[in-house]
């Protein structure tokens, strides 16, 4: 039971965010920045880099134009906020939506777009604890890169199919099943990764997938996005549904956590995130698209087709670069973990950060936030066969006898 303080600050909490709620809808244009032309465009590039041309690009990106909401509503909400009975986590998230709508005006002008994006998501040479010692992420990231790494996971599963067989579709639906979530699948023709999630929907790319590679993205995607959007939305505050501040980068460090507790983060998968770090610096030490193509493929080893989507996330809307974050993220997370100061179910009680964990905790003594609902396990029977065999080692099979899994 909730006290009448605790209910007096809910319903003053609550009056505040029904404001901030128009800056943070405003804000959620940024991530679904996509040019229509991305998958022709996509292609032109890649066969340009294999014929050893230089690529240049031309994506259509839609010139946003900011919104209707000025500064002065910002400082308004400032100033609001240093009355409210929790005060930090509001100001720290006003702060961080000032430069995600600052970000939507300036798309397709890199010189203003750039220097924002560094402030709001880092360049690569930040230092991190990293399993050799502390040193710059970038450099840390070329280490995993040097490593070479064959795939053995041949892609034969569809997106989608109209039947129900094996799929890409098939087997999130299933995860998502099992661990108590309704999720819609969508395939985007132009999205830039392999799949990508709102808060009920996983979008997926329209193109064959491992099998492996499938699991992975059903684990990081269901188990760590979606299970964290839904216990955001149980939550009496809708701060920590939209996320609080610095959750970008930790949300992506606990899905990735996830795919480590269920062995699928391997070194091919750690390459291409260390990618993202490297194609992000290059932005940012104002490299061409094509020449940050032409580095990858030339002199880490990187396929063409990678090196042109790890080029295009770095670039998206003249350099919205938000891909230093998962690295970043799932050292911190592992260094959280390791140390023991929490737990990944503490960490999907919505769109929490490590920073904020101090502020979450005392909310919860407060009766402002509440344990997570949906804590789906972390064994491995969540993604064997009934031979007890990993789905990846076995030939494709119906998804949905892929699964079975325990909520604890």
């Amino acid at each position: 039971m909730v006290d009448r303080q605790p209910a007096s600050e809910l319903a003053a909490l609550r009056g505040f965010e029904a404001k901030l709620a128009l800056l943070t809808r405003a804000a959620r244009l940024l991530p679904s920045i996509t040019a229509p032309n991305a998958a022709a465009e996509r292609a032109r590039l890649v066969a340009q880099l294999q014929a050893g041309e230089m690529p240049v690009p031309r994506f259509d990106y839609p010139i946003r134009g900011g919104t209707a909401i000025g500064p002065r509503f910002v400082d308004r909400l400032r100033q609001e906020a240093r009355a409210l009975p929790v005060v930090e986590p509001y100001l720290q998230k006003l702060d961080e939506l000032e430069l995600d709508l600052a970000l939507l005006a300036a798309v397709g002008d890199g010189r203003q777009v750039r220097p924002l994006a560094a402030r709001r998501f880092g360049t690569g040479s930040e230092l991190v604890s990293t399993p050799a010692g502390e040193q710059r992420l970038s450099d840390y990231a070329r280490t995993l890169v040097a490593a070479r790494c064959p795939n053995h996971d041949p892609r034969v599963l569809p997106a989608q199919t109209r039947d129900g067989s094996a799929s890409l579709s098939a087997i999130i639906q299933a995860v998502a099943l099992r661990a108590g979530l309704d999720v819609n699948v969508r395939v985007e023709p132009n999205l830039a990764a392999a799949a990508a999630s709102g808060d009920h929907t996983v979008y997926i790319a329209d193109r064959l997938f491992g099998t492996r590679e499938a699991m992975r993205l059903a684990v990081h995607e269901v188990l760590g996005h979606l299970t964290s959007a839904a216990n955001g939305r149980a939550q009496p505050l809708r701060l920590i549904e939209w996320g609080m501040a610095g959750s970008f980068a930790d949300q992506e460090g606990v899905a990735l956590s996830l795919e480590h507790a269920f062995g699928l983060l391997d070194q091919g998968r750690m390459r291409s995130i260390a990618g993202r770090v490297l194609a992000t610096e290059l932005m940012h030490a104002a490299a061409s698209f094509g020449e940050c193509a032409t580095t990858l493929l030339r002199e880490h080893d990187f396929a063409a087709s990678e090196a042109v989507a790890l080029s295009e996330r770095a670039y998206r809307g003249s350099g919205v670069a938000r891909d230093v974050s998962y690295l970043l993220g799932f050292l911190r997370v592992q260094a959280a973990l390791q140390a023991g100061t929490t737990t990944l179910d503490e960490l999907r009680m919505g769109r929490v950060s490590i920073a904020a964990l101090p502020q979450l905790r005392q909310l919860r003594v407060r009766g402002l936030a509440r344990a997570p609902i949906y804590r789906p396990n972390f064994s491995f029977n969540f993604l064997s066969t009934s031979s007890g065999t990993m789905p990846w080692r076995s030939p494709p099979s119906a998804a949905a006898s892929l699964m079975s899994v325990e909520l604890t």
